[in-house]
């Protein structure tokens, strides 16, 4: 069984984000490592809102790198804002690197690890084989439903909190901030489909639910209509309130 260490940079969206990774790649038979050492696979979920994130993702990487000359069957990856904002230019300037990982494509983080261990094993038996870098940083429709999947705590239990992701992006296009161009258009989650994940949680175990998103009062203004003067995001917090 193949093992995952997922290192995470930034805010609570992008904890999240790993954390659904987490949990799609432990049902297709991969295993959460508890530190880089005993990881076949390494990957960083980075944050693009300061330079300092940014760089502090590609130090890590350097030094990823160095340790995959000694491990040379290592995986290494990056996730998430820089890697939407910077895409193939990252497997260009790190050669260590072999897959880059948007915003709205990490549901398909376990079919391109599969296909890199599988890529990897053909190679072994040719010797010109020249094995490139996997970067999707493509738009998809429907992705803000993609991150739903939580992972449990020790012994199968769940953490007393947990995080639910209700919308994906931002069109605010403020001067200082990169957002939009790495989260996208504004996204939002159905009500039924997050009360759902809620109901779920609680399920489990969970006493307290944090919603997710980057402006999470513009919640389902362009999708959910006003009912009874009430917003799209007044009738969420009812309707997990009621949960």
């Amino acid at each position: 069984m193949k093992r995952v260490f997922i290192k995470t940079y930034g805010c609570q969206m992008n904890e999240r984000d790993s954390e659904a990774v987490a949990a799609l790649l432990g049902q297709r038979g991969y295993a959460v490592a508890r530190s880089e050492r005993e990881a076949d696979v390494i990957l960083l979920n980075t944050c693009s809102v300061r330079d300092l994130a940014e760089q502090k993702a590609i130090g890590k990487m350097n030094l990823l790198g160095q340790l995959k000359r000694r491990r040379p069957d290592l995986v290494l990856g990056y996730l998430g804002c820089m890697a939407q904002s910077r895409g193939a230019a990252l497997a260009q300037q790190q050669p260590a690197v072999d897959l880059v990982v948007g915003t709205q494509r990490f549901h398909h983080v376990p079919e391109y690890l599969d296909r890199i261990f599988a890529e990897r094993t053909a190679a072994a038996d040719r010797y010109d084989a020249e094995l490139k870098a996997i970067v999707d940083v493509a738009e998809e429709a429907g992705s803000e439903s993609a991150v739903r999947d939580h992972v449990g705590g020790a012994n199968g239990e769940r953490p007393v909190t947990g995080f639910v992701s209700i919308m994906q992006g931002c069109e605010m296009f403020c001067s200082f901030c990169i957002v939009p161009y790495t989260r996208g258009a504004e996204r939002s989650r159905s009500i039924a489909e997050i009360v759902a994940e809620v109901e779920g949680l609680v399920a489990a175990g969970v006493k307290e639910v944090t919603l997710l998103g980057q402006i999470v009062t513009s919640y389902g203004r362009k999708t959910i209509p006003k009912r009874a003067g009430k917003s799209a995001f007044v009738q969420l917090l009812e309707a997990v309130n009621a949960v």
